[in-house]
């Protein structure tokens, strides 16, 4: 807006309201969709953050059983559950306490928000570096002698990165505590805005939180966990050659895409989980820190159009806290069993297992007769 003279690299769109506005394509566009969408949103997003607070209680509950903390990949589960339970909360609270409203009924519920605000952001980057951490440990398990890979895989090594990355975390994040202010007047009553602090300085405050928010809180830990996730790749592929040498030869010039299906057998349940917690980074955390840049770089089309898709970003921040569910409940089949003992009834879990057991004999029976 006008009002807060921020100045941006590039020519802003025209003011929203204007026929200026209505004549360009991508102020139209952005109002066109967010108005589109804006009706189902309310309802997508509680159902997002419903069944991520359910789920992440039942990944709590599982994996903080004696025989699953007993693995350091299992304790940074553990923790990134907890922390996605943490979204989860602050989600029903936001719900809660503004109901997509712009105006709040006390100061107390404004300043919650910009409390619970905080607290989403925090939660939501430790479970994305708790992620990071999970992949450094592996890698550095593949790195060492079998005294110190067993360390680096314990649930006591699992903590101290944790407690490292996740400090910082949140720490760093207390900057957004100021970028909003709460205001009253007597046409509108108590509502947020922008604070003075944000503005001053032709934005300069509030440049800096964007793009060091979408840089070291989504893009970052992308790179991180890409960059761990090919030498996982790069290690298994190196003891794969190293025991079947001459049958690798064949795959020699096969692309690493190709080479990554053919081996995928092979893979380790904690390196498949980190590969598929990479895929989820690329498609939910990177759109975000491209647009939290992308705001901090053009502030002014930010402020008047750009902030309306944050709920696209919401539904993207959300999605990923109900994953890790998804995601264990695939990969991991200590983690099925228990959680179906502990939470279906016995005669289902009975029935589900004996079946399970009948298939296995019948194909151990089956490849027999073939040899």
């Amino acid at each position: 807006m006008a009002e807060y003279n921020c100045t941006q690299f590039t020519e802003p769109y025209p003011e929203p309201g204007t026929t200026e506005a209505e004549n360009s394509i991508i102020p139209w566009f952005i109002t066109t969709i967010v108005r589109a969408y804006r009706p189902y949103h309310y309802y997508l997003l509680t159902f997002l953050v419903v069944f991520a607070f359910f789920a992440n209680i039942f990944i709590v509950i599982v994996l903080f059983q004696k025989e699953m903390r007993r693995s350091g990949i299992n304790v940074t589960m553990l923790l990134i559950a907890s922390c996605d339970f943490g979204c989860a909360t602050t989600g029903l609270a936001q719900l809660y306490l503004r109901n997509y409203s712009d105006n709040y009924s006390s100061y107390y519920t404004a300043y919650a928000q910009i409390t619970v605000d905080y607290l989403a952001s925090s939660f939501h980057a430790s479970s994305l570096y708790l992620a990071v951490g999970m992949a450094f440990c592996r890698v550095m398990s593949l790195n060492f002698s079998n005294k110190n890979r067993d360390q680096w895989q314990s649930p006591r090594y699992a903590l101290r990165v944790a407690f490292v990355l996740c400090l910082p975390v949140f720490v760093l994040a207390s900057v957004i505590l100021f970028v909003n202010a709460v205001k009253e007047t007597e046409e509108d009553g108590i509502y947020l805005d922008i604070s003075d602090l944000s503005v001053a300085n032709h934005c300069l405050f509030m440049k800096i939180t964007l793009v060091g928010s979408g840089s070291c809180f989504k893009i970052l830990p992308c790179l991180l966990m890409l960059m761990f996730s090919l030498f996982l790749l790069r290690q298994m592929e190196n003891g794969k050659n190293t025991k079947h040498s001459q049958k690798d030869k064949t795959y020699f010039f096969v692309s690493p895409f190709i080479k990554f299906f053919v081996f995928r057998e092979k893979i380790d349940r904690s390196s498949r989980f980190i590969q598929f917690v990479l895929l989820v980074f690329l498609v939910t955390e990177s759109p975000q820190g491209v647009f939290s840049i992308l705001g901090g770089l053009a502030i002014t089309d930010y402020i008047n159009y750009l902030q309306t898709l944050s709920i696209f970003m919401n539904i993207l921040a959300f999605f990923n806290t109900t994953t890790s569910f998804i995601i264990y409940s695939a990969l991991s089949a200590k983690f099925r069993k228990l959680f179906a003992q502990m939470f279906l009834p016995r005669y289902v879990t009975e029935k589900i297992y004996r079946k399970r057991s009948m298939v296995v004999v019948q194909s151990v029976v089956h490849s027999s007769r073939t040899i």
